[in-house]
Parts: structure tokens; C-alpha cells; sequence
């Protein structure tokens, strides 16, 4: 059987991996994410509850403006689909001998 010479360099791949996962120190990892940002908190953005609902209004109006849109979009879809097969069927039993 072929193909032995590439399984071995994939386990061996693997095994290399798994060893330099092992070495990993989260805590250095940590340390480094604190170094650059001096910062352990995430700060958000503090907005009022008429601009939240007025955002929250916008997305919907978005949704419903999309969900519309492929609504149309599958009509068209089916249609074409429905009439092309209208249309071969037709060819096909026109052509059959009598």
C-alpha cells in the first residue's frame, strides 16, 4: 500500500504539536495581554434607551426589508424552475413516436 511515508510525517506532525502545546504557559500568555494593554476591563460605549430602541428599530426595518427581498427572490426562483420544467416536459412527450 502507498501513501505510508505520509501518514508517518502526519502523526509525526501531530506529535510535534501536541508536545509545543504542552510547553505553553498560559500564565506568560496573560502576563504579555496585561503588558500591552494595562487594561483587565473591557470599557463599552454607555448609550440612552431612545438611541437603543431607535438602533433596535433600524434592524428590524432591515430584517423585514431583506426577508422581503428573498421572499421575491425564491418566487421568481420557482417560477422559472416550475416553467422550464413545464417546458422540457412538453418537448420531451411532443417528441415521442405515436
Amino acid at each position: 500500500m502507498g501513501g505510508e511515508g505520509s501518514m508517518a510525517s502526519a502523526i509525526l506532525s501531530l506529535k510535534q504539536n501536541r508536545s509545543l502545546l504542552k510547553k505553553r504557559n498560559i500564565r506568560e500568555l496573560k502576563d504579555l495581554i496585561y503588558e500591552k494593554s494595562d487594561k483587565t476591563d473591557l470599557a463599552f460605549k454607555e448609550i440612552s434607551p431612545e438611541e437603543l430602541a431607535r438602533i433596535k428599530e433600524e434592524i428590524r426595518m432591515e430584517a423585514k426589508l431583506i426577508a422581503r427581498n428573498e421572499a421575491i427572490l425564491y418566487s421568481i426562483v420557482f417560477v422559472f424552475a416550475l416553467g422550464l420544467v413545464a417546458y422540457l416536459s412538453y418537448l420531451f412527450f411532443s417528441a415521442l413516436p405515436e
